[in-house]
């Protein structure tokens, strides 16, 4: 008992380094607990974004994906475990989707979200962004960007199309992407590239 609440109060940094030098089950299985749910989560929003895929198998690659993050995790790559879990589930939820449009061809052209399948080779203030996901940098960011700007990235990250983003914030997708494309030409220049 005594173990389990010291393992609950580890961070998930902490937790990944003990399976890497112990290869704990018990500490695995809380690490995992973490971050199952939100596994399911972006199962369903996928599933709901690309017809022609499972949810069930989305959520089986998902969790293939949190597995190799829980295996390969190295903290002194300067990523969090959360960005590198998150890389690790897209990567391996886009693969099944298609793998799914391949076998389950589209009905209708409309049914089927592009982004899915987007080019994996982002730029680097994508790549930082994405690094950087907690609390900490939006803070930092609250006072590099307008309202706008930062409400449209903060979806961006979450993984919502420019559709999406536009209909939720009442606006058409070029003013989204320009927004975007403002937030971050702003994040570059604040790291002096």
């Amino acid at each position: 008992m005594g173990e389990d609440r010291c393992i609950s109060d580890m961070t998930d940094e902490q937790l990944a380094d003990l399976i890497r030098t112990q290869n704990n089950d018990s500490v695995a299985n809380e690490l995992i607990a973490r971050y199952i749910g939100s596994v399911g989560i972006k199962a369903a929003k996928m599933a709901e974004r690309c017809p022609s895929a499972d949810r069930d198998d989305l959520f089986s690659e998902g969790l293939m994906g949190l597995l190799k993050a829980v295996r390969y995790y190295d903290k002194n790559k300067g990523a969090s475990f959360a960005t590198f879990a998150n890389l690790c589930t897209d990567r391996a939820m886009k693969t099944c989707v298609a793998k799914a449009v391949r076998e389950q061809p589209l009905v209708k052209y409309d049914d089927f979200d592009f982004d899915l399948l987007e080019d994996e080779s982002r730029l680097t203030e994508d790549v930082v962004i994405e690094r950087e996901t907690g609390g900490a940098l939006m803070k930092k960011l609250s006072g590099i960007l307008s309202q706008t700007e930062l409400k449209v990235l903060s979806m961006y990250l979450m993984h919502y199309t420019y559709h999406q983003i536009a209909r939720e914030l009442s606006t058409s997708e070029k003013s989204v992407d320009n927004a975007l494309q403002r937030a971050k030409s702003k994040v570059k220049k604040s790291m002096g590239k």
